[in-house]
């Protein structure tokens, strides 16, 4: 037992003998740093570190004990805020087929670092520095909504720093982000690109960020010679609840407003194609007898699908509208397709008169109409007193053979009172030259059935004239209502957007 109990005198003793030596050995550190701090500070005052500045002895200072790993704030449950604005330079590129928005913009972070401040009087008055943001904390804010393959290239900027603690972090970037680009109203769309910011490690609890009016969005960028025109920028704050985690993740919404311009599309792809479809209005104009409708029409619509194929590559490809450009296209080229169809109805109606067939019984009771009531029963009285008057002579009977109708052998028997039958059927625009009266003279020239047959051959083709120029006139105005009714709901589209 005494030998037990000497053992732990002993122990107990070279404990006591350590600790005072740890003791004694902290006191040298703690006197040898006051006699560095002595010695840097006679230095830097006179004993030959003349050369030495106020900033480099305050870096010194603030950076001995800094850990960039840690939030910079003295209690760990209070969240560092980080305010956030962005500075528009250059819109770069907007490409509607992978739905990508390019820019090149100023990330402003603002926040307040509690290990980053000092009395100013201490160093001559000084009340900023710059230091390299690697060399701090810095929050790790991402674009949640970025597009680019390097997603965290970004230069390494100086941050500036008061002496209050506040910190000024600008870093110049060249985002690419997805956008959701609606062309549905090109060429005279206005489009709305977003950039979240949002913390991708900490929570709304350790970060928060926020947007300050008095830390507000600027625009540099100048819309000369550019496709697009900057209205403003807005910002909103949302906060969100992910998967992974129970907290809740605070983010910035940035959204850039922006509206084409559209000079250059309106003289490059519009102008052309309006100029294309009025032309098709001048082959109404041209005399039915010419021919050259059906040509002049061929020849809009081939100048309108070679011009559609130049502009393909100009319009934005999207799968899920129709711009209203695009419709304007397709309703033109319909709207000449129908003026050609209309020319070949008009030219086939003026080519019947090769084939010398009779005018239908219904179209030439359209034609009666359209010439007037008061026409048509003056020129009945006038066919009635002819007919009174042949018929009354003895009736001659001539024969024709072998005389090719319609393509066959026919023989037909030709009487005054037949002759006049086919006076009566003489065309509606009969002149009044043509309008003789039967005499003893012309009862005995119209016995010659060749003469009378050439005679109702000529008002067979008068009226296939007559019938094609009504119809062209009718047609022209079917086009011109047809195309109010085509363009006017595409103009409305626009209109109610």
């Amino acid at each position: 037992m005494d030998i037990f109990s000497l053992l732990l005198r002993i122990q107990h003793h070279c404990y006591t003998w350590l600790l005072l030596i740890l003791l004694i050995t902290e006191s040298a550190s703690l006197k040898m740093k006051k006699k560095s701090s002595k010695k840097f500070r006679k230095y830097v005052a006179g004993y030959g570190g003349r050369g030495i500045s106020n900033e480099h002895i305050l870096k010194q200072n603030i950076l001995n004990f800094y850990d960039i790993t840690t939030r910079p704030v003295k209690s760990d449950g209070t969240p560092v805020q980080v305010s956030v604005a962005i500075s528009l330079y250059h819109i770069l590129d907007t490409d509607e087929k992978h739905q990508t928005f390019e820019c090149l913009l100023s990330i402003r972070q603002r926040w307040n670092d509690e290990y980053l401040s000092w009395n100013e009087s201490d160093y001559g008055g000084l009340k900023s520095i710059r230091l390299p943001a690697n060399q701090i904390w810095t929050p790790d804010l991402v674009i949640s909504n970025y597009a680019d393959e390097n997603f965290n290239d970004r230069m390494v900027t100086n941050v500036i720093i008061n002496n209050d603690g506040n910190v000024l972090w600008m870093i110049p970037a060249l985002v690419k982000t997805y956008c959701a680009l609606n062309v549905q109203y090109f060429p005279f769309d206005t489009q709305k690109c977003q950039l979240s910011f949002i913390s991708w490690t900490y929570s709304g609890f350790e970060l928060n960020i926020i947007y300050n009016e008095s830390f507000a969005n600027s625009i540099y960028y100048n819309p000369e010679n550019q496709e697009w025109w900057v209205e403003n920028i807005t910002s909103v704050r949302h906060v969100q609840k992910y998967a992974c985690c129970d907290e809740p993740y605070p983010d910035v919404t940035f959204t850039i407003n922006m509206r084409r311009r559209s000079q250059f599309y309106v003289f490059n792809m519009i102008y052309p194609c309006v100029l294309i479809y009025l032309i098709s209005y001048l082959g109404f104009f041209l005399p039915v007898e010419s021919g050259e409708k059906v040509n002049l029409e061929i020849t809009i619509l081939l100048a309108l699908v070679v011009f559609l194929l130049m502009v393909a590559e100009t319009m934005p490809p999207t799968p899920d509208s129709i711009p209203v450009l695009g419709m304007f296209y397709g309703a033109t080229m319909l709207m000449v397709s129908v003026a050609l169809v209309m020319a070949v109805i008009v030219t086939n109606l003026s080519m019947r008169h090769d084939t010398h067939q009779k005018v239908p019984t219904f179209l030439r009771k359209i034609l009666l109409v359209m010439s007037g009531p008061g026409k048509g029963k003056h020129k009945s009285r006038n066919r009635q007193n002819r007919r009174d008057r042949i018929t009354k002579a003895p009736s001659i009977r001539l024969e024709m053979r072998d005389i090719k109708f319609n393509g066959e052998v026919e023989t037909k028997h030709f009487s005054p009172a037949h002759c006049v039958d086919d006076m009566n059927n003489y065309h509606l625009e009969e002149s009044d030259s043509e309008k003789e009266e039967i005499t003893d003279y012309n009862y005995m020239a119209c016995q010659s059935a060749f003469c009378c047959f050439r005679r109702t051959l000529r008002r067979h083709d008068s009226d296939w004239q007559v019938l094609a120029t009504v119809v062209d006139n009718l047609l022209f105005w079917l086009y011109v209502v047809m195309s109010l009714s085509v363009f006017v709901p595409i103009f409305m589209t626009y209109a109610d957007r």
